[in-house]
């Protein structure tokens, strides 16, 4: 196998050049490491990663032991430590233990202890892999299951499992079943499971009574034909095990077993479609999650820390349970022809099959949908509409029934929004008009394989004499801009640096407000009114018109994701209901390689739409129904995973789309600094639509060479003054 000194020869430089190469320095010249790169690719030369971390002398190893890798509550959580674990500090280890002491033993045995940073486990807690573990020099983090007592260094994640078991027990009551059984239970060590224990808890204090049957990984099909066999004699079966479940339905199907008692499935998966058939969701990607939170505050915990992270779990999914069947009823919804209406398309059979109604989406293009709403009255209405968030100052109040009236309480309203939510998206005059739907953000994606290119960088840092690195200001991204546009610097793996969506006013308005945002904290003068002749739109106006030489234009956001995911740009600003795309789409080249960060400036713009009921529409019962079901947590979650957006917070905390959607964490914070319109909304004339077709007019004047940047204000002003007089 060739050594560094092997590549040194060939490429004809130093032993030290070649280990600044493949510890990417950045002191390296791009010519010498283009030699190295050569050699490296022509001897087959592959760096001993594990290695070069002992040679530099600190702990850099976590290992993870669990006791299946086909359970999948442990893949759901092994997968979210991978996608949150910072590779280029630690290398991760996993092990499977099949819940076997002697097996875990072995592991800890051989286990390489100089190089742990730390280890994760969910152990059998027998005494002596529990002496193993104290004996080791790094911390030790328990998952699910807890030893009797903690040591200074050990920690304890998991679920509340008095919550799950009172959950369960008040489930049960409520659909009157009297015996229960739970396959899969088995005692861990020191302690009873602390799931089994709290179930039993709780079945006991509401009079039912739990069988526990026992079952273990290598033995379950076996277990599960004994079981099958006197199944019958229980109104339900709990499973908490994938595997004991697959064991249990493969022996009913195999004993053709017809009479099968109501079964509630607890873990981290859904429930078969069966109507009998209920699932306790846990969310074990986000347990993993939580896990490498803590693992990165380890060093910060103080003696006083708490030892013990407990989390409630998702529980039993909601959409369903507060419905009320309206056999025949039918709702109109006039909507906007985007990613989340499509998302919605696909999901509303479910609603109509349990609610018994029947929802018809017109969907628009959006020039067409402002000419719909002008046709709104008695005669002509649709049951409930969807309008963009910056038309709702303006026509709100004309086309939605108050909620007041209607009436919804705010009892009955999400309680889990996303930042922003009412204030933005329901509130006009401190009344709810309306509910977001599927609210946006603007995020920046860029091609991170490019940004952490050797060549790449040592060439931007001979040019601009600062490293490359995501831009967090405007400057900044032009610089980055300008060296990744063909025509600027002709070595650019990309034709342009980035976009512009410039296709109307509108929508030119939505691309350009960031840059003026975040060089003014308001938008209004000293006497509260709207200014925009100003020093700080005329620097915007620069900067924007400058990126346009680096940037490829285009009229809508999802032609700018497009170029993006065809690999014609190494970076782009959307709205986050488009970013979907760069999966979905057949062409895309960039699956994998890319980043999401906060837009330079970190003054997103929100965008998306909001729904209500129509001043005129006669199925105001029926519109609550739907309501109930959109924002229940499980139907958020589905949107998000087709592709659309939720303004449910939990849809952007669930593991399943943070592991498809890698952008989904940079959304949730963009939201919280996102804005559209007057933050206060103290300026009571104030139009955003009007605003912002001022702004998007000028700056298309200016791209377009019609006028000058130092006339743009005052273009913008007279635009505004004008549109303002006529309210």
């Amino acid at each position: 196998m060739p050594t560094i000194n092997d590549i040194a020869k060939e490429a004809g430089v130093s032993h030290g050049t070649v280990s600044n190469v493949l510890n990417k320095t950045g002191k390296v010249s791009i010519e010498k490491i283009r030699l190295v790169e050569e050699a490296i690719k022509k001897l087959g030369y592959v760096p001993n990663v594990q290695a070069q971390r002992l040679r530099q002398g600190a702990p850099s190893t976590i290992a993870v032991l669990l006791p299946s890798l086909k359970e999948t509550k442990y893949i759901d959580f092994f997968t979210a430590i991978q996608l949150n674990f910072p590779k280029s500090q630690n290398s991760l280890l996993v092990y499977q233990t099949e819940d076997i002491p002697a097996e875990e033993e072995a592991i800890l045995d051989n286990l390489r202890v100089s190089g742990l940073v730390a280890l994760i486990t969910v152990s059998c807690l027998s005494k002596e892999c529990l002496e193993k573990y104290r004996s080791l020099p790094c911390p030790v983090i328990y998952i699910d299951r807890k030893p009797c007592d903690l040591r200074s260094n050990e920690w304890f994640i998991a679920f509340d499992t008095s919550q799950i078991g009172e959950d369960i027990a008040v489930y049960c009551s409520s659909q009157a079943w009297q015996r229960m059984a739970y396959f899969g239970a088995s005692r861990h060590g020191e302690s009873e499971d602390l799931l089994l224990k709290n179930l039993k808890a709780s079945f006991s204090s509401h009079n039912l009574s739990l069988h526990p049957v026992s079952a273990n990984y290598k033995l379950a099909l076996n277990q599960a034909f004994d079981f099958a066999h006197i199944c019958a004699q229980y109104d339900a079966i709990l499973l908490q095990s994938s595997i004991c479940m697959d064991a249990l339905f493969s022996a009913f199907q195999l004993l053709h077993i017809e009479k099968i008692p109501a079964i509630v499935i607890i873990g981290a998966y859904s429930a078969p479609a069966r109507e009998q058939w209920k699932s306790y969701q846990l969310d074990y990607g986000f347990l993993g999650i939580r896990t490498v939170k803590m693992l990165s505050k380890l060093s910060e915990l103080s003696e006083n820390s708490s030892q013990e992270a407990l989390f409630r779990p998702k529980g039993f999914a909601d959409h369903l349970s507060s419905l009320k069947r309206m056999p025949g009823g039918e709702l109109t919804m006039l909507t906007l022809e985007n990613p989340s209406t499509q998302a919605l398309k696909n999901l509303l059979p479910e609603f109509e099959y349990y609610s018994g109604i029947k929802v018809r989406l017109i969907s628009v293009p959006y020039d067409d949908l402002l000419a719909q709403l002008n046709l709104i009255g008695p005669q002509f209405t649709y049951d409930m509409i969807r309008i963009d968030v910056a038309q709702f100052d303006d026509v709100g109040k004309k086309i939605y029934l108050p909620f007041d009236e209607i009436p919804i309480s705010s009892d009955e309203l999400p309680p889990r929004l996303i930042q922003s939510g009412y204030n933005n998206y329901s509130l006009l005059e401190n009344r709810i008009y309306a509910l977001p739907l599927d609210p946006s953000v603007q995020i920046f994606l860029y091609r991170a394989d490019l940004f952490n290119d050797a060549k790449l960088c040592r060439a931007y840092y001979e040019h601009f004499h600062e490293n490359l690195a995501v831009p967090t200001t405007y400057d900044q991204y032009l610089h980055v801009a300008e060296f990744f546009s063909q025509e600027h610097n002709p070595d650019s793996p990309t034709e342009y640096g980035t976009t512009l969506t410039c296709g109307s006013a509108a929508v030119a308005a939505s691309d350009f407000l960031p840059f003026y945002l975040s060089k003014t904290d308001s938008l209004c003068d000293a006497d509260g009114r709207i200014r925009l002749d100003t020093p700080a739109m005329e620097e915007a106006v620069r900067q924007y018109q400058t990126l346009e030489k680096f940037a490829c234009k285009q009229n809508w956001w999802g032609d700018s994701i497009r170029q993006f995911s065809e690999g014609r740009t190494a970076m782009t600003i959307v709205y986050s209901n488009y970013a979907a795309a760069l999966i979905n789409s057949k062409n895309s080249t960039v699956v994998g390689k890319v980043g999401a960060a906060v837009i330079p400036g970190r003054k997103p713009l929100l965008g998306g739409g909001v729904v209500g009921i129509s001043r005129y529409s006669t199925k105001v019962d029926a519109c609550k129904q739907f309501f109930n079901w959109y924002y229940s947590t499980e139907i958020a979650s589905l949107l998000v995973r087709l592709g659309g957006t939720s303004p449910i917070i939990d849809a952007y905390e669930d593991f399943q789309n943070y592991s498809i959607f890698p952008w989904m964490n940079t959304s949730k914070k963009s939201f919280g600094l996102g804005q559209r319109g007057i933050k206060d909304g103290s300026h009571e004339n104030f139009s955003i639509q009007k605003y912002e077709f001022a702004i998007g007019t000028t700056i298309r004047n200016v791209l377009q060479g019609m006028m000058s940047v130092e006339g743009a204000g005052k273009m913008a002003q007279a635009l505004y003054d004008a549109s303002d007089s006529l309210q």
